[in-house]
């Protein structure tokens, strides 16, 4: 075979190939694995906005989207093309309803198949919006607060919102430990209808709170796992604990009970060696510092106030929940 030939055999190959490309039929999309569940929400606060969700398929690069004072919920079937449009229009000026509207009035836009909820920080005050299509999915709901929105479609209960919203006005903690505590209260009542396999929670705030390198104060994923709203709690309290400042709004009262824990964990690693008892120690105290300063990017100590001795709740879960082998043990 001549070069020239071979030139023309591989052509005619490549040719063909992206006829037969071509000619391919394109997979249509399956709506039935499309279910969700979510809350966004604001805290003035914290001059924090974050959303959490549970969902079948993968929620972390479909459904949350969000910046420094903006959170928002892109479901039931996700749209980048909208959720950016709406976006942009809040940034103009315009208030969040007002923004989800006139993206939805545009053409093609399908509004029947969309759900969408978002809450932003504006002028020191939180605003939210809303919008829940007619062609959802089963047991849709929706529930617009003062500071947050939470909506769900595909669900095996639409009683789902009510419990969601209940479960973030009664919580405690930063905004991330009450968006995760909004999860939880939801699943009480009901859940995604084909299961629940995938979660995330993020929250953004100015990057100066984590010294610049990120606007994520809290940042957690799971995803195919049959667990996975416990596996999500593991992983926010990691990323609370070991990657960003300590939130006042988590501190509690270091309790007999959690010192016993705490002391059994430093000692699995190394870094105490002391009597397991209930009584917080400076040799306990050592051995939290010591551990975290092998583990965490702001070490955080515990705080004595009026008698009593107060200990960030997060890092408490860090250390407990901590698999063996994910953290550096102190050396022997």
């Amino acid at each position: 075979m001549t070069p020239d030939s071979r030139c023309f055999f591989v052509l005619a190959l490549l040719l063909s190939a992206a006829a037969s490309a071509q000619s391919e039929p394109q997979a249509a999309l399956n709506p039935d694995v499309l279910g969700t569940r979510s809350i966004v929400a604001c805290d003035v606060t914290a001059q924090a906005c974050g959303v959490a969700v549970m969902s079948f398929p993968v929620t972390s690069s479909m459904v949350p989207y969000g910046k420094p004072g903006l959170a928002l919920a892109n479901q039931m079937l996700p749209s980048v093309e909208i959720a950016n449009t709406i976006i942009a229009r809040i940034d103009s000026g315009q208030h969040p309803q007002q923004a989800i509207n006139a993206a939805l009035s545009q053409p093609d836009a399908a509004p029947g198949s969309r759900q969408i909820g978002v809450a932003i920080l504006r002028n020191n005050t939180v605003q939210v919006g809303q919008y829940t299509g007619q062609d959802s999915w089963t047991e849709r709901c929706s529930l617009l607060g003062a500071t947050y929105a939470v909506q769900a479609a595909g669900q095996t209960s639409a009683a789902v919102c009510q419990a969601m919203a209940q479960g973030f006005e009664r919580a405690r903690g930063s905004l991330a430990v009450r968006l995760m505590e909004s999860l939880k209260a939801g699943a009480a009542v009901g859940q995604d209808a084909r299961g629940e396999r995938s979660g995330t929670v993020r929250v953004w705030a100015p990057a100066s709170q984590t010294d610049g390198f990120t606007h994520y104060i809290a940042d957690a994923s799971v995803a195919g796992k049959r667990d996975a709203l416990q596996l999500l709690e593991s992983e926010l309290f990691r990323y609370l604990g070991q990657m960003v400042r300590e939130s006042p709004a988590n501190r509690v009262e270091l309790d007999p009970w959690t010192i016993m824990s705490l002391k059994w964990a430093l000692k699995e690693t190394r870094y105490y060696r002391g009597m397991v008892d209930f009584l917080w120690t400076p040799e306990a105290e050592t051995a939290l510092m010591a551990y975290q300063a092998s583990n965490a990017l702001f070490p955080r100590g515990t705080l004595r106030s009026s008698g009593k001795t107060y200990i960030d709740w997060a890092l408490v879960q860090f250390i407990l929940r901590a698999p063996e082998g994910s953290v550096q043990s102190a050396s022997r």
